[in-house]
């Protein structure tokens, strides 16, 4: 077709000159219409029985044009599932009743839509003596229909999923109830929904529909690369798999016995990690279309959505009762060790202070307050562990060497719960690079924790070996033993296994949380086993081996005897308790000491007084430690002295600002003596 043949305005314009227009007749015009808008007609003349096709009816019929047609060959193009209605409506007509109906016919094997009018005519007596009528295609609109209403039950069903999931706290049960509803959209005879088991590379049959329970049964457990639903969990990619009857696939082997021609199965994934697999199959048909998949795809979406959010509010409900149990028992593991120092305190008050029983008083309350801050301390170092603030002092070490000092540190609290203690070190010397006291932290830490869940009279074992590039350290008990299911978790803050709280020194599940953490940030990892209650356990530490050659020997920096004292000291601290009980200590020490108890009288203390080195409380009101050291600093004497901050926060920011304000060194309260010996060390050095 040229352009001039469909262009507008001048209607010569693309025919060539002298040629004569084409002339098109009402009847060519009325045909083109009929052919564009799919509309065909007939005429019936009941006197002399006939009737009359247009060729465009007879296209749409599938008729040869201009043969001969009556109603019964009309009835029999229509599909016989609509027959019936068509006679009843071409009856009904018949009385006098309108005739307009939408049916199907089939030409060819292909199925059509079409639209009927009519016109009849009937005599004075009411008799038929004809009618003109039209058929209309409307295949196309009715596919049209068809896939408006499908979007919108699609729509329906995914929104009506994802408000049902986002609301239930029963995933199982509403995953079987709306994926038999969405076998029902798509056609579909059975499904599947697998979860990650608790074992490694292995899925567990979540919910089904469509199979027998006995069947159900054998695929309780699947193995992942086994089947369609293993297979995509091994490789967390979509399997579509269609015309199955006539394949020989072993992965489709197990749903073609259940008798399935097409199957597709989906991975659930939630930040990139396996959830499970959900799929759909059909017993009718051997395809899915690109939209029914995509649905498919959605519900799989949604599903893996609510799975993952309720594991996280498990989590968090979890979490919440550990805080619970945390606060519980750190009220428990803190009124243990106060209420003998409030007995001490009280006996002392009443005893002389040459009474032979007062040496066991102070030692018994010596205990009680390093218990207290070992809990602190514990919880100050997770605190900093999680918030990414501790540093490691990393130098080549011998394992040996680090075990022997926490067998060292721990050997007290092993002889008081009476536990036998057998050491098997490594055959040859096994180096490491890693932080010495934290890896002596570490062991230490494992060797408490066998102690406090062993009975009297049980046995912890050490050792140590090489097995290949990594250094292990096992430290194995006889005690209580850990529960299947709370041995994945022992690791995690606060977890304990007796939870009983009738233990002395039962701790805050604080210990192995750290034990794990430190490991991990010398790149190796800690793991626990036992074969259950009152069947011991067993933690295992494995650390990258340093290559040959590469070690050299730690050096050990100790504390010697009580350094000499310098001649003045200040404290400065509004606690008054806390002030006066230092001055006594380092006056027994040999130092001449003053104490104030606010910045402002510990600046005119100092000014008076010139110590050598000054005790600074950080957290006091007013003028707090920072602009007090800042002040004293002002001075020439202030730059002389040895400024050392006092403070319950051990944080990194805080040692930073310590820094900044001048502070020679920094001390958590409450100071330990050999704290209080080290600062002497370091004033005299000055």
């Amino acid at each position: 077709m040229t352009e001039g043949a469909v262009g507008r305005g001048d209607p010569d314009r693309g025919r060539s000159e002298g040629a004569p227009a084409p002339r098109i007749g009402p009847y060519e015009n009325f045909a083109r219409a009929q052919k564009l808008g799919q509309i065909g007609w007939w005429r019936l003349d009941s006197r002399q029985n006939i009737l009359t096709w247009s060729e465009e009816n007879s296209r749409i019929f599938g008729a040869e044009p201009g043969a001969p047609q009556s109603y019964q060959t009309f009835l029999e193009a229509v599909h016989p599932e609509d027959r019936a209605y068509v006679d009843e409506r071409w009856m009904a007509a018949l009385r006098g009743e309108p005739y307009d109906i939408e049916h199907r016919i089939i030409v060819d094997g292909v199925v059509k839509w079409v639209r009927e009018k009519a016109d009849l005519e009937f005599d004075e007596h009411g008799h038929l003596i004809g009618g003109f009528g039209i058929t209309q295609d409307i295949t196309d609109r009715k596919s049209a229909e068809k896939a408006l209403q499908w979007n919108v039950r699609r729509n329906e069903l995914l929104s009506n999923t994802a408000a049902r999931l986002l609301q239930s706290s029963d995933v199982q049960g509403v995953v079987t109830e709306l994926c038999t509803e969405v076998m029902q959209f798509l056609d579909c005879d059975v499904f599947f929904n697998f979860v990650l088991a608790d074992s490694a590379n292995r899925l567990r049959l979540n919910a089904y529909a469509g199979i027998p329970e006995a069947q159900a049964a054998e695929i309780e457990n699947l193995d992942f690369g086994v089947a369609v639903c293993g297979c995509v969990a091994r490789d967390r990619e979509r399997i579509v798999a269609e015309h199955i009857s006539c394949e020989e696939d072993v992965r489709t082997a197990l749903v073609k016995s259940y008798g399935v021609q097409a199957y597709c199965c989906h991975p659930l994934m939630s930040q990139r990690k396996l959830i499970g697999t959900l799929s759909f199959g059909a017993k009718s048909r051997p395809t899915f279309t690109l939209d029914e998949i995509e649905v498919m795809q959605a519900v799989s979406h949604l599903v893996a959505m609510a799975m993952e959010r309720l594991k996280m509010e498990q989590a968090l409900r979890d979490a919440a009762r550990r805080k619970d149990e945390y606060l519980a028992t750190l009220a428990h593991e803190l009124r243990n060790p106060l209420a003998p120092i409030r007995s001490g305190l009280q006996l002392l008050r009443r005893l002389d202070g040459g009474d032979p029983k007062a040496p066991r008083v102070q030692e018994m309350m010596e205990r009680q307050v390093d218990h207290i801050v070992r809990l602190v301390d514990d919880l100050m170092e997770v605190s900093r562990i999680r918030s990414g603030k501790i540093e490691l002092k990393m130098e080549p070490l011998d394992i040996a060497e680090v075990i022997r000092q926490a067998i060292e540190a721990s050997e007290p609290f092993l002889d008081a719960s009476r536990i036998a203690l057998m050491v098997r070190p490594p055959e040859q010397p096994l180096h490491v690079e890693g932080d010495p006291v934290r890896l002596t932290q570490v062991i230490c830490n494992l060797l408490n924790n066998a102690a406090k869940y062993t009975e009297p009279g049980g046995r912890v074992e050490v050792e140590a070996y090489a097995s290949g590039a990594e250094a292990v350290v096992s430290v194995t008990d006889t005690g209580v033993g850990i529960p299947p299911d709370l041995l994945p978790h022992v690791f995690e803050l606060f977890a304990q296994v007796d939870r009983t709280r009738d233990r002395a020194q039962g701790g805050l599940g604080i210990g192995l949380a750290l034990v794990r953490s430190l490991v991990a940030m010398h790149g190796g990892d800690a793991t626990a086993e036992s074969a259950g209650p009152g069947q011991g356990s067993r933690f295992v530490l494995r650390l990258p081996l340093l290559a040959q050659g590469a070690a050299r020997a730690a050096t050990d920096v100790g504390v010697g005897e009580v350094p000499p004292a310098p001649e003045r000291v200040l404290v400065i601290d509004d606690n008054e308790d806390a002030a006066l009980s230092m001055s006594m200590l380092l006056r027994a020490m040999g130092a001449k000491v003053r104490a104030a108890n606010d910045g402002a009288r510990g600046i005119e203390a100092f000014e008076s007084f010139l110590p050598g080195l000054v005790f600074l409380d950080l957290g006091m009101p007013g003028l707090d430690g920072f602009e007090t050291a800042r002040r004293l600093r002002s001075s020439p004497a202030g730059k002389a002295a040895t400024l050392v901050a006092l403070t319950g926060w051990g944080g990194e920011e805080t040692r930073r600002r310590t820094r900044e304000a001048g502070f020679d060194l920094h001390m958590t309260k409450p100071a330990s003596l050999e704290d209080i010996k080290k600062a002497l060390s370091f004033a005299r050095a000055c």
